[in-house]
């Protein structure tokens, strides 16, 4: 656990790094008449581009209001129906992983003074249960490069997307990267409060619908352990940290992913409710961090052979 979260930081630090390098003209270009220059470009930012203009050019040709905006969130649609079979294995890995809580406290117990056998222990018990411990990252490792690479589309269509407003954003290409955080005292010192608010709104959505979402689908480590003070704080710093990085971004791509996790949770329902499967859990831990694998019903179904109450006996006589 420890492992999957350091490696999580360290794909967002590697892609917030990459992300200043990406090569698009902060001025914006034409990706319909420019060739692109490199991997990156001709195989992320140039397509991502090229679908967000193809939508909006269609919405736009049938009076589409907030064409730009819509067609944001129906690009986001398409990214979370062709990723759906993620998030299903996602689910089952997390609903699977919550079945695991109790054995794995009891192998905290047993281990906890000992970092290198409880660690292989735990590791065992995931292989016996059949579970992959890192099953949950693999959505979010593939979702990085069409973030990243969908900011570094919206930098390249900026020229189309500027004073493109979606209900109350005035600019969906506003702020830009360059700017940092300067905007913000910028607006404020020049009492434009309601400007300010409104781009900060979706900010405060990615902050809510993000927090919500880690203290949904990340199962808690068992016991009140160091690892589930981390486990905790990793969650906070992840969150706070794309709040941030939020300020500094077009409105455009703070949509998308305001967007994303709202379809996100919806998914995540979804699946819940009507596409979980039984999981394999572990009946119990025995000597040498034995374990025998049992399978459990994510959904208890109700029994029709439900035990009656014992009849009374009849008292005879008065």
């Amino acid at each position: 656990m420890k492992r999957r979260q350091w490696l999580i930081l360290a794909v967002l630090v590697v892609a917030m790094l990459a992300l200043t390098g990406c090569g698009v003209p902060y001025e914006g270009v034409d990706v319909t008449t420019t060739q692109p220059d490199g991997v990156w470009q001709t195989f992320v930012v140039w397509p991502l581009a090229n679908i967000l203009i193809w939508m909006d050019g269609i919405l736009e040709g049938v009076g589409m209001p907030y064409s730009w905006g819509f067609a944001i969130i129906f690009f986001t649609v398409i990214v979370k129906l062709v990723t759906f079979p993620l998030t299903i294995t996602q689910t089952r890995g997390m609903q699977a992983q919550k079945e695991l809580q109790p054995k794995l406290a009891e192998l905290q117990k047993k281990y906890g003074k000992d970092r290198e056998r409880l660690a292989q222990e735990q590791m065992k018990l995931y292989k016996e249960a059949g579970v992959n411990p890192l099953s949950g990252c693999l959505p979010l490792l593939i979702q990085m490069p069409i973030l990243f690479g969908l900011y570094a589309a919206l930098v390249a269509v900026g020229p189309l997307l500027k004073d493109a407003g979606f209900f109350w954003i005035p600019d969906l290409s506003f702020p830009r990267f360059t700017e940092g955080l300067g905007w913000i005292p910028e607006l404020w010192s020049d009492n434009q409060y309601l400007t300010l608010l409104s781009y900060l709104v979706l900010p405060v959505l990615l902050i809510v619908t993000q927090f919500i979402m880690q203290k949904w689908m990340t199962p808690t480590p068992a016991g009140d352990s160091d690892q589930a003070n981390m486990t905790k704080n990793m969650s906070l710093l992840m969150t706070l940290f794309f709040g941030y990085f939020t300020l500094q971004v077009p409105a455009g791509l703070t949509l998308y992913w305001v967007a994303s996790n709202l379809l996100q949770m919806l998914q995540q329902w979804a699946v819940t409710r009507f596409f979980n499967k039984p999981v394999t859990a572990v009946a119990a831990v025995g000597a040498g961090g034995a374990v025998t694998p049992v399978t459990v019903e994510a959904k208890p179904k109700k029994s029709s052979n439900a035990p009656t109450q014992p009849k009374r006996a009849k008292a005879k006589g008065k």
